[in-house]
């Protein structure tokens, strides 16, 4: 049994919430916070991020990336994956930081966060989590999160702050997965990608991507995935130019089971997007859901391990994806 006081591992102590403030915004509407996950739609000081570069007119023109105040590792828990930086200049290399648990496994998992966490945030749940399943473990940073923030402006201050962006985002997971088969010499068909909440846009990028150039992979976990960004708000039934994350128009690509969790009371990525997404599922990799009644977006993991069913339920489908793995051998 894990540590309770581990849980839930994403998120920060709470601070006393601010006095509200006069809202700029013409349309508060679109303004959607909660519990300390996501606040798609909110200004950050004098500016925003804007998704992508674009904007859906006057409708929903702004999409925020949330990233917390960073919490630091130790020097030795962490290594720096390359990137490149993109945005007017030639391209300049940065980096960004990752952690990988080895646990001897023949199946390693590659996260991808939520959004207002950051690796270190999750770093002690996951060390006692996959101690515990037997599998390796991966996490690597988002650019404009965490760690990942100064590092390049420290280098060069004469360029503009990392910031994160959904290009940036696939960059990342990119060279986390390059890491795992060039680097450290896993069969791709050992790697489980896994996607909390946001993190459920890179991996399902990251699924597609691999299902469209013949790579095989072990499975998919999806943990309060969202359809796409705009949808998180809107009820929208195609996808509109503009959003991103569209992971309803991904997901269908991907041969590799999938398993989906989420909290059926969710009041920030609404239940039936997990719903959804599992329709969308091609059926020889759709794998029987978890969803979780009581759950809202940030006590998933309090909910099942107090009854005991997050380790069960994840060690099935490990159980799954190797008998799978062997049968795709054999063939």
């Amino acid at each position: 049994q894990l540590s309770s006081a581990l849980l839930p591992f994403s998120l920060p102590k709470p601070k006393p919430k601010p006095k509200p403030k006069p809202n700029p915004d013409p349309n508060p509407a679109l303004r959607h916070a909660s519990d300390g996950e996501a606040a798609w739609g909110r200004e950050r000081g004098p500016g925003v991020w804007r998704a992508g570069g674009v904007a859906m007119g006057a409708v929903l023109s702004t999409v925020v990336f949330q990233p917390p105040p960073p919490v630091y590792l130790s020097r030795h828990r962490i290594f720096w994956l390359s990137r490149h930086y993109h945005g007017g200049y030639d391209d300049i290399g940065y980096e960004i930081p990752a952690y990988f648990l080895d646990r001897g496994s023949n199946l390693t998992i590659l996260f991808s966060h939520g959004n207002a966490e950051d690796i270190g945030y999750s770093f002690s749940w996951f060390s006692e989590l996959s101690q515990a399943l037997g599998v390796n473990f991966m996490a690597y940073e988002y650019t404009g999160y965490g760690m990942a923030r100064g590092r390049f402006a420290m280098r060069r201050p004469d360029l503009p702050r990392l910031e994160p962006s959904e290009e940036a985002v696939y960059g990342d997971v990119e060279a986390a997965f390059r890491w795992l088969t060039e680097v450290k010499g896993i069969p791709s068909e050992q790697i489980i990608l896994y996607g909390r909440s946001l993190g459920s846009g890179p991996s399902c990028y990251m699924a597609q991507k691999c299902a469209r150039e013949g790579v095989k992979l072990a499975g998919l976990i999806l943990q309060s995935p969202l359809l796409s960004i705009y949808r998180v708000t809107f009820d929208f039934r195609f996808t509109l130019p503009g959003d991103f994350f569209a992971n309803i128009d991904r997901i269908g690509e991907v041969e590799a089971p999938v398993f989906i969790i989420h909290g059926v009371d969710d009041p920030i990525v609404p239940f039936w997007h997990g719903q959804a997404l599992l329709r969308a599922v091609s059926e020889p990799y759709r794998v029987k859901p978890m969803w979780v009644r009581g759950a809202g977006h940030n006590n998933i993991e309090v909910l099942l391990s107090l009854d005991r069913r997050l380790m069960p339920a994840l060690r099935e489908f490990f159980a799954k994806v190797r008998v799978r793995r062997l049968g795709v051998a054999r063939d």
